[in-house]
Order: C-alpha cells, then structure tokens, then sequence
C-alpha cells in the first residue's frame, strides 16, 4: 500500500468526523517543528475551512525528507521557502544532482524576513565588522549554510574570515547567541526569540548593503530573495534606524500528479482564507495577499492554479 493511500486511511479513521469523512483528503508536506510547521498547520486548517478538502499536514524532520514524495506523487501538496523549492526543482544547490521535476507552485504566501542581529552594546555595527569575530557556521549545504553564505557575499567575504562557532541547527544557533559564545545570530525579523533576545540584553540588527552587485551576490546563494527596508517605526525590538534585511518568500507546491480540480479548489479556499490567515495566522502571515500569490518566482505553476488565478484576474502572463 502507497504512503498517501495509508494517510488518507489514517486522516479518515482517526481524525475526521462522520461529517468531514465524504471531504477528500490531501496532504500537505511540512516539518515537525519550527516556521514551517506553524505556517502548514495554520495553512491545512485555512483550506479545510475554506473547501471539501481535509488537509492533512504530515510533519517530517526536514523539507528534503518530503520534497521527494510529493515529487512521486505520495503528497499532493508541500511547503517550503522559495530557495529550497527552487533549487529542488532544478537540481542545484543544496540539491545537486537531484532534481524534482514534478514539483509545481500553486501559490507565495508571504515574506520571510530574516537578518544578523548583535548585542545592543557590541562594537560590530556591519556585517563587514563580523572579520575575526564569534560566527556561527551550519553544516556545508544545509540552509544555514547558504543563508549565512549569502549574508557574507553581500559584503564580497567568506565564512573562512571569521572565528567559525560550528552549529548543527537553528535552535542551536540561538542557545550559542543567548550563551553568550557567538556574537551574532540569524533570526527571523520580529520573531519571539528575538524579542526574547531584546528583553534578555538588548540586540540590534546589522543593515546589508543593498547594491546591485550585493544583490547579486546574494542571488547567488539564495535565488529569488530579495531585501527590504524598514526604519524604526515598524515597532521591531533591536530595529531603531533604517536597516535593509533580508527576505525570501514562503511558497505553497503541489505534485505534477495531483489533479487540476484539486489544486484549483485548494487555490480558491487559500484565496478566499486571506482575511482569516492574516487576522489568526499570527505575525508570520503579514505580507499575505491576494496580489502576492501568483507571483512569478521562475518556478513552473501547476495548471489548477494557473486555472483559478486566470478566472480572478492575477494571471499576468
């Protein structure tokens, strides 16, 4: 028996009710923990709502552990942010040599916001101040990797100019910064860890240079991210002055193989569940709107969605 036939048996006999059993079931790839599980639980429960679909998430450990069985077919749908789901499909970067093809967009949810953030009373004022000091360092290949990577090549540096903290993960990452044996971390803009941070000791976020060429070398580690402004009024602990960050957008995908009505009756409900993500999606879900979700992210749209986008006006291509 197939893993999306033993789902759709365990979502109908062990979750729906007698009401929601006829709803057909779909699942949605997504991780255990962290943003991603927050965004495809808040996500599966938008579109459940908002059609007969029973969403189902089905939490793995990483992002490369479900991209392959929607790729198969196994999952119909996953969530990622655009660089993973970019390099997935082209077979390049963090998954070189391993290309998944069958993965289609269907919709961008929101921006991703993220940057370097120091303590308040540290004389680093620049990623470029970071030669010689406490940097964490991932995994070669894993995201941290190429979003640190990227953070350098804004200023034309490398990771082998810094006293390298070595971190097998995110939530290691901050356990090293709030310890007080690195002195930088990357957070999330806003996040509670990082107004954690603010409480704690006080932090301050570094500002990237938002040239040209620094945004091409950016692109070079994170493709399809971008930078944005914000000043001190956006109310961000840490962010008092004009500071460019970072941003890469999350991004819903569905299986070449899933059906165009599925995916298209998906889009709808995620359309029609704009208001409500944004009021209880929490503060992850600002950015989220109906002008954001076609957008062209140099990634394939699976025909479903290309359908509803074109019946509501959003398809410009």
């Amino acid at each position: 028996m197939s893993l999306k036939k033993l789902f759709a048996i365990a979502a109908a006999t062990g979750v729906l009710t007698a009401g929601a059993a006829l709803a057909e079931v779909a699942a949605l790839g997504s991780t255990a923990t962290g943003g991603t599980s927050q965004i495809g639980r808040a996500l599966a429960a938008a579109i459940s709502e908002n059609s007969d679909i029973r969403m189902q998430p089905q939490e793995l450990a990483n992002t490369s552990d479900y991209m392959p069985l929607v790729n198969e077919g196994e999952l119909e749908f996953g969530i990622s942010n655009i660089v993973q789901l970019y390099y997935g499909v082209t077979g390049t970067g963090m998954s070189e040599g391993r290309p998944l093809p069958n993965l289609k967009m269907v919709a961008t949810l929101m921006p991703f916001r993220h940057a370097y953030v120091v303590r308040r009373d540290s004389d680093i004022m620049s990623v470029a101040d970071l030669a010689g000091k406490r940097v964490p360092v991932f995994p070669e290949g894993a995201l941290g990797d190429y979003v640190t990577n990227a953070y350098f090549a804004t200023e034309g540096m490398t990771t082998e100019q810094v006293t390298g903290v070595q971190v097998p993960n995110f939530p290691r990452m901050w356990a090293a910064f709030s310890e007080g044996t690195s002195d930088v971390t990357i957070v999330v803009v806003g996040a509670a860890n990082s107004r954690e941070f603010d409480a704690a000791f006080g932090i301050r976020y570094l500002s990237f240079d938002d040239s040209e060429e620094a945004l091409a070398a950016q692109r070079e580690w994170l493709p399809q991210s971008y930078q944005q402004t914000l000043d001190g009024s956006a109310g961000i602990p840490g962010l008092n002055e004009p500071t460019n960050i970072m941003v890469f957008d999350y991004v819903l995908w569905a299986s070449a193989d899933a059906s165009d009505d599925l995916v298209y009756r998906a889009t709808k409900a995620l359309y029609d569940a704009t208001e409500g993500l944004l009021a209880a999606g929490g503060p992850v879900w600002a950015g989220f709107s109906h002008d954001v979700m076609s957008k062209d992210v140099n990634v394939e749209y699976h025909p479903g969605a290309i359908r509803f986008y074109e019946e509501v006006g959003l398809w410009k291509r």
